[in-house]
């Protein structure tokens, strides 16, 4: 910022940083997918990495985030279910893995006039979002401020196993996506694959499903099964 003293800019670069994560991976597939290995501050933090993927498709481009280092929730088929739970990510990782990804698509200086590569999120990466509400909810609100980056709404979806008491909150806190991690539709199954189902069952889970879209209303989109 060239518009500030010489003396106060070294004062700031001495005292203050901005940094959105280091990038310890960037790899694009055939396919054109790519996936970043994000860390942070992973000299004192060395397992603080997270994966975040940008999956490319004819009309749109989707950012895959992660929400938490590891996972608690151990979910047979996911590789994240096999990894210790080491930490939430702040709402600052969380945005700065969307930063990082949109800086290198080019999409950076942002424009009204400039179709964004980066255009849908979803938080399908590692972690429970809803075990994260505080940092991702905040992450959601700075990515949707209309003084700020201005991300649509309904261009973020968020994606739960199926943390009941939460799920309500996403209409009625942020009015963003919703998707549910079903993998199972009886309760026997379900509880093998995804053992919060045990906490939560599908009954449970599908009432605050109808919760959701009842407080979403007309701004709303179908829930996602995956």
């Amino acid at each position: 910022m060239t518009n500030l003293s010489k003396n106060l800019q070294a004062e700031l670069n001495a005292k203050y940083e901005i940094s959105y994560g280091d990038i310890k991976l960037d790899k694009i597939a055939a396919d054109d997918t790519r996936k970043f290995l994000i860390g942070f501050n992973t000299k004192q933090e060395p397992r603080a990495i997270v994966e975040t993927v940008l999956i490319p498709e004819l009309t749109r481009s989707t950012l895959c985030v992660s929400s938490q280092i590891g996972c608690s929730l151990n979910c047979s088929f996911c590789h994240t279910g096999t990894q210790k739970l080491e930490r939430s990510l702040t709402s600052a990782e969380v945005v700065g893995q969307y930063m990082i990804a949109a800086q290198c698509s080019g999409d950076f200086p942002l424009s009204d006039t400039k179709k964004r590569t980066v255009s849908n999120m979803v938080f399908m990466g590692q972690g429970e979002p809803l075990y994260n509400w505080r940092n991702v909810s905040k992450a959601v609100k700075i990515l949707t401020d209309p003084a700020g980056l201005n991300w649509s709404k309904s261009k973020i979806t968020i994606s739960t196993s199926g943390v009941v008491p939460m799920i309500p909150k996403i209409a009625t806190e942020l009015g963003v996506s919703l998707a549910i991690s079903l993998h199972a539709t009886n309760n026997e199954l379900r509880d093998e694959l995804v053992p919060l189902n045990k906490t939560f069952p599908l009954e449970v889970l599908l009432e605050a499903c109808k919760e959701y879209a009842h407080h979403m209303g007309s701004r709303g989109r179908r829930i996602t099964f995956e």
